[in-house]
């Protein structure tokens, strides 16, 4: 299947970062089990325990990965017992692991294990933000009293925090299972959905929802990111919608349920937003959609609220707002994850809100690595000349990450491709890593046009402590004003006018009131 370079850009453009929340470890008299095994390694923990893990111990001599587990590193292995693969030889009609393709096995493994140290007092209602090594999210629910009981995906975590030389491992009574189907595959097998998945084929949506990976160049590929809102059968049979056909007869307009212009695929396409937003990586902005220029309002209360009216002051959306019936939803795929709502979404426009940008978030640039302005011609969203980009983390060590020019000469140029913004009037601020080596002249250009006087990326002020001047801290440079005629989506463009490094991390756009 061809996609085009239009469709790419609408795959990557804008999907959140989270941080996790780092707390001190607490034991819990009763429950929680803590060992020290600093002499041991993951691999070697397991076969010193084989009485709990035998199982896994043959499926890493069957693929061979016994010595990626005793690499060193800070891992974090989630690790099912017998007890946990003998349920799950049972549920997949096998008697034994060697019965597995090692192919499977390998990816099994894979998504057990993630490349971060996460003890469980890290641990928060919702997705873990880092990926396994099979690329996916685990998702993690808490009991109502807190830590007394932890799950990860469908299983428990019964030995919490056993700390081992290279990382920890949690002991679970379930085998997570890797997840495999697309967004369009996974919400066919989930009862109640047919009519939205029907609709779906209608629009020709699934398509583009079905893809999975896009390879750019024989080294740089993107994985399709998707979070889509989906109304159940029992909703649309509410508002008389019995069928897919019964959808496209309300609001096809033009005769063609797969044109861009009509109102079935403007409908459904207002149900997918680029990236993948777990409720707990939702916040209260506007969202871009997969239809054209049209953006979906989000307000975090108690409860998570699509395109809420005014509210009644307390803060809480009004009656008409769209619930996401949080206890079905978080349902993952390999290219996204679905949440269910409580009543039809219709497209509308929602008010200015204030917007994040973030210049790193763009799908086919990995952290760690540069790329040149050749690279850059196949990873839609960025363009450079004279300059690449280093896509690293932050020069002043503190953990946040953001982009650099490769090139401190005079006459490099950055521009960035942004998603959708909501017509209206914003404020624009662009936020950095200030450093000695930066530029001290840049021109900032939207959209073609000159905007803003010359940015200064050397900030200084003063630091008492010092008792003189800090130069390399976080800061962030006021652009300019903006009147947004129209919801569209926009460039916006870097110069270098002097010598000195660029440095990139995030637009703000705060929306003027009337």
């Amino acid at each position: 299947m061809k996609v085009s370079r239009g469709d790419i850009i609408i795959l990557i453009l804008f999907s959140v970062a989270v941080n996790s929340l780092l707390i001190s470890c607490q034991e819990e008299d009763g429950f929680e089990v803590f060992f020290e095994e600093d002499e041991l390694l993951i691999s070697d923990y397991l076969e010193q325990h084989s009485e709990k893990y035998s199982s896994m111990i043959r499926i890493l001599e069957l693929t061979n990965l016994k010595t990626t587990l005793n690499a060193y590193g800070r891992y974090t292995f989630f690790a099912p017992d017998d007890d946990a693969f003998n349920e799950f030889l049972v549920q997949q009609g096998k008697s034994y692991v060697e019965e597995f393709d090692p192919s499977y096995l390998t990816t099994l493994v894979r998504y057990h294990l993630l490349d971060i140290e996460i003890e469980s007092a890290y641990f928060r209602d919702g997705v873990i933000p880092d990926t396994t090594y099979s690329g996916d999210h685990l998702v993690i629910t808490l009991s109502a009293g807190g830590l007394e009981t932890i799950m990860v995906n469908d299983a428990s975590i019964t030995e919490r925090d056993i700390h081992v030389e290279n990382g920890i491992i949690h002991r679970i009574d379930g085998v997570l299972t890797p997840i495999i189907g697309s967004i369009v595959d996974r919400i066919k097998e989930f009862e109640g959905y047919q009519i939205f998945s029907e609709a779906l084929e209608i629009s020709g949506l699934s398509d583009t929802l079905d893809i999975i990976r896009i390879d750019l160049n024989e080294d740089i590929f993107i994985r399709s990111r998707f979070t889509m809102f989906v109304e159940s059968d029992d909703v649309y049979k509410q508002e008389g919608i019995n069928t897919a056909n019964d959808l496209v007869a309300k609001y096809s307009n033009t005769g063609d349920p797969t044109s861009r212009d009509d109102g079935f695929y403007q409908y459904m396409g207002y149900h997918v937003i680029p990236g993948m937003h777990f409720l707990n990586e939702i916040d209260s902005f506007n969202y871009p959609t997969l239809a054209e220029n049209q953006l979906i309002n989000v307000k975090v209360a108690e409860k998570i609220y699509l395109n809420p009216g005014q509210g009644d002051g307390d803060g809480q959306p009004d009656g008409a707002s769209i619930l996401v019936v949080e206890e079905q939803s978080n349902r993952q795929a390999k290219n996204g994850v679905f949440h269910e709502i409580d009543q039809l979404l219709v497209p509308m426009e929602p008010t200015p809100a204030y917007l994040v940008a973030d210049l790193t978030d763009y799908q086919g640039i990995t952290l760690g690595n540069e790329y040149s302005e050749e690279d850059l011609e196949d990873i839609p969203g960025i363009t450079t000349e004279n300059s690449g980009i280093y896509f690293r983390n932050s020069i002043l060590g503190d953990g946040e990450t953001n982009l650099q020019t490769t090139s401190n000469s005079a006459g490099w140029l950055v521009e960035f491709e942004l998603a959708p913004i909501l017509r209206g009037r914003y404020d624009v601020y662009l936020y950095f890593a200030s450093y000695n080596n930066n530029t001290n002249q840049a021109q900032g250009f939207w959209d073609g046009a000159r905007f803003g006087s010359v940015l200064d990326f050397q900030h200084q002020r003063r630091d008492p402590e010092a008792n003189g001047w800090l130069r390399e801290f976080n800061t962030s440079n006021y652009i300019g004003r903006l009147l947004l005629t129209e919801t569209t989506s926009h460039t916006i463009k870097f110069v270098s006018l002097g010598g000195g490094y660029g440095n990139f991390d995030y637009l703000v756009f705060q929306p003027i009131k009337d």
